[in-house]
């Protein structure tokens, strides 16, 4: 294997942190990886499919159950009207990339460009990784034109086969993460919270993602009501607007911040961190041994309510579905938080994607 073709969207963050991550990998073992996404670079239709998403997730989460059901009904992923109106640009996109490997990393990229290449009969392997750990996720994940799969669960594994995939077909390897998710020395710790001006109280990150979407601003009075005394973090994304509402506030306590490329230094830098139910930014903090506090107030996307309900299960952090859960979780305390560090360790840990680039290497020379 010499070139890997990594597919991905802008459609949720959390494909694209696993693709840079996966991407490192690859170049760490020597090889040559890149980054595409043909969801955004291809037609209008495409871009206006992925645009709506995009807004209903910052402007309306309580809407994205719709739009879920409206995809898995109509199935434009699995179109002959579709597939016509893109396979030249499939044909040039391929052909300008000249893969040895591709690697989908995004539900709805694993079906036109793997059927151009197996109906041209290119010498292509094409393997997916699945970003949703848990059920019920998108069906596009499961694509006849897919000849592996690699899953970090065995409930993924599980629902795969359901959908109709030979379990001989499908791997385990942990979910990869970017390098600097990992646990941080006291020094370094100490290192960021004298940078930001935070004292030895605890800290709580409030992560609000690439867009800073749902009730952000909301979370952040609640947390801010029922933890007088900590240190609060809000990243608001590109949600430019709710972090200037927050910085009027001037609160002595409150650090908030846009997009975040070092995110990881602040999530070190946390004795818990909240956020949406997103399996990347959830295992980025648990490969911190951050314990986590998921938020699906005004209402879960399907593919994050196994997530949320696997907090429970697993014991690595807190699950709120309501505010008053969330203010009770808050007042709870560090002390309580610290007690699911142990269960993080048993969950998982540190995985930067080099067994999954292992794994591929093998099926590429099984092939």
């Amino acid at each position: 294997m010499g070139r890997l073709l990594i597919l991905s969207s802008d459609t949720g963050e959390g494909h694209n942190s696993a693709a840079a991550a996966i991407q490192d990998a690859a170049r760490a073992a020597g090889l040559d990886a890149s980054i595409r996404k043909p969801l955004e670079e291809s037609t209008a239709v495409n871009r206006l499919l992925g645009n709506v998403y995009n807004v209903l997730l910052r402007r309306r989460p309580q809407y994205m159950g719709w739009y879920f059901r409206l995809i898995e009904r109509a199935r434009p992923n699995e179109r002959d009207i579709f597939y016509s109106k893109v396979s030249s640009y499939i044909g040039r996109f391929i052909e300008s990339e000249r893969p040895d490997i591709v690697l989908s990393v995004h539900p709805m990229l694993n079906h036109f460009i793997q059927r151009y290449i197996k109906e041209e009969h290119l010498p292509i392997p094409c393997y997916t990784f699945l970003t949703d750990p848990f059920p019920p996720f998108w069906r596009g994940w499961a694509s006849p034109f897919v000849d592996r799969y690699f899953v970090p669960t065995d409930e993924a594994l599980q629902a795969l086969t359901a959908a109709g995939v030979p379990a001989w077909r499908i791997e385990r390897v942990r979910m990869p993460v970017r390098e600097g998710f990992r646990p941080a020395t006291v020094n370094e710790i100490q290192e960021v919270r004298k940078e930001l001006d935070l004292d030895q109280a605890s800290t709580i990150l409030i992560n609000g993602g690439a867009r800073g979407g749902g009730p952000l601003y909301r979370i952040y009075e609640t947390i801010r009501a029922n933890a007088p005394n900590s240190n609060v973090m809000v990243v608001c994304g590109r949600n430019e607007k709710l972090r200037r509402h927050i910085e009027r506030l001037q609160d002595s306590r409150t650090r908030v911040f846009g997009y975040l490329r070092d995110l990881h230094r602040y999530v070190v830098a946390s004795d818990l961190v909240v956020t949406k139910p997103g399996a990347l930014s959830t295992y980025e903090a648990l490969a911190c041994r951050v314990p986590v506090l998921l938020a699906g107030i005004c209402g879960l996307m399907p593919q994050e309510s196994g997530f949320f309900r696997a907090v429970r299960r697993y014991d690595f952090g807190f699950a709120a579905a309501t505010f008053e859960e969330l203010a009770r979780t808050i007042r709870s305390g560090p002390g309580e938080w610290r007690r699911k560090r142990e269960s993080i360790v048993h969950f998982y840990q540190h995985n930067s994607g080099h067994d999954l680039i292992e794994r591929i290497h093998l099926a590429d020379a099984r092939a």
